[in-house]
């Protein structure tokens, strides 16, 4: 007999496994309502050619890309946010700005399966387009730590960039966009001595070489320091200056909101992503040695999907990742799956249709109660009822019901009563 098992990279989710992300989701849901990011759902299948436009090469060739048998070449989305800047080009171009949408979904990509890591996996977004001003920028780090707060860490880490100050050094040195995407891989990878190597391969100057060794340095939680030393770095290099000054108003702007999480500086730093085009940034905790989401300012994509020019700024807290940190911290809350329920068991086979209307008016009061239904004897059932954690079992007998009666057996207690119908509602403590 053949055994099938899932899919390398894909899962099951048992019960267990799904409460603990509708967890993280049910918080996600939390701060698109606090911060007025209204959910939108896009298609898992989207054009090859809109998820491979600005997604960089090491997406591209992990992408489940394939012809449908239209002959149409089509891709599982490998992540969100290029379908969301599809949505506001083609269907809310007219709508008032700003415009802030949220989402939860799945996506895919052909990774190595490792901690963390799946072929199938969650994200979250919150995507707010038509404000180019730095406070949208430090809403976003807000509503990420404002997140990760209400998830219960409070030991938590931001690490921000921005990519304008290292796409400015390389433009003012002529470096073509194609190599410039191709540098900034690399930097995502922390490879920077083949990041090194390709500056020498493109032949540009020393000073360029130069001034991206000594941004690599520049890393580290003295933010107001760095940017010092940055700004000493850039001189002459308005371009870059203009991105480190628009960095540290962010910074600004997020203190102000109230974010007091130590912000790790990195102006190395850079993202896979070829969209991004000005602050970046990840969430990290301790111990974790992952990312548990990130994100960054876009301003050009929904201008490539056939809208207006339109800046934006987003993130994606990862779910699965998020999950796996509150598992290994301990924070996830004891009783994730536990609703407290009622079986109801008929004592006589002839009974069973009063025990089911028993259960069913039950359920009409907004009480869990469930129906015994494989005809298994009374003991078994209560036993049945001991296993699977269910608070109170609801005998209904004939003698008891002459008397308009049924018993009540409090599981956890191991005792029971006998109740009049008319009051079983009130009786059950839970409700």
């Amino acid at each position: 007999m053949t055994t099938y098992r899932t899919v390398r990279g894909m899962r099951d989710f048992l019960p267990a496994d799904l409460a603990k992300r509708r967890f993280v989701e049910e918080k996600v849901r939390e701060c698109f309502n606090f911060y007025g990011y209204d959910e939108v759902e896009t298609p898992i299948l989207e054009s090859f050619d809109l998820i491979s436009a600005k997604a960089g090469d090491e997406i591209r060739h992990r992408m489940y890309a394939f012809k449908d048998l239209g002959g149409r070449m089509i891709a599982l989305r490998p992540e969100i946010t290029p379908s969301i800047a599809r949505v506001v080009a083609n269907k809310l171009r007219t709508e008032v700005k700003p415009l802030k949408l949220g989402y939860i979904a799945n996506c895919f990509r052909y990774d190595n399966p490792q901690m963390g890591r799946y072929r199938e996996f969650w994200q979250a977004g919150f995507e707010l387009f038509g404000s180019s001003h730095p406070v949208a920028d430090a809403e976003v780090l807000a509503v990420n730590n404002e997140l990760m707060r209400r998830l219960g860490f409070t030991d938590f880490s931001i690490k921000i960039g921005h990519v304008a100050i290292l796409r400015q050094v390389f433009t003012d040195e002529g470096v073509a966009e194609a190599d410039q995407n191709r540098l900034m891989e690399l930097m995502d990878k922390q490879e920077h001595t083949k990041a090194y190597h390709l500056l020498s391969d493109l032949k540009v100057s020393d000073d360029c070489q130069a001034t991206m060794k000594g941004l690599f340095k520049l890393r580290g939680t003295d933010w107001k320091n760095l940017l010092e030393k940055g700004r000493q770095l850039l001189q002459q290099k308005e371009g870059a200056l203009a991105a480190l000054d628009n960095l540290e108003a962010i910074i600004g702007f997020t203190r102000s909101l109230g974010v007091k999480t130590e912000l790790f500086m990195d102006l190395g730093f850079a993202r896979g992503l070829e969209y991004y085009t000005g602050m970046i940034f990840e969430v990290f905790v301790p111990g974790l040695g992952i990312a548990l989401g990130g994100g960054g300012r876009y301003d050009h994509l929904v201008e490539l999907f056939g809208g207006e020019p339109l800046p934006a700024v987003g993130c994606a807290p990862g779910i699965d990742r998020i999950a796996l940190a509150l598992e290994k911290k301990g924070l996830f809350p004891d009783q994730l799956t536990h609703v407290e329920k009622v079986l109801v068991v008929s004592i006589q086979k002839e009974l069973l249709p009063k025990a089911l209307e028993l259960a069913s008016n039950l359920r009409k009061q907004g009480v869990a109660a469930h129906n015994e239904v494989t005809g298994r004897s009374v003991g078994s059932a209560l036993s049945y009822a001991g296993k699977k954690n269910y608070r109170y079992a609801v005998l209904v007998g004939s003698t008891e019901l002459e008397r308009q009666c049924v018993i009540l057996r409090d599981m956890k207690a191991e005792a029971q009563r006998e109740v009049p119908i008319t009051n079983l509602f009130n009786e059950i403590a839970f409700r």
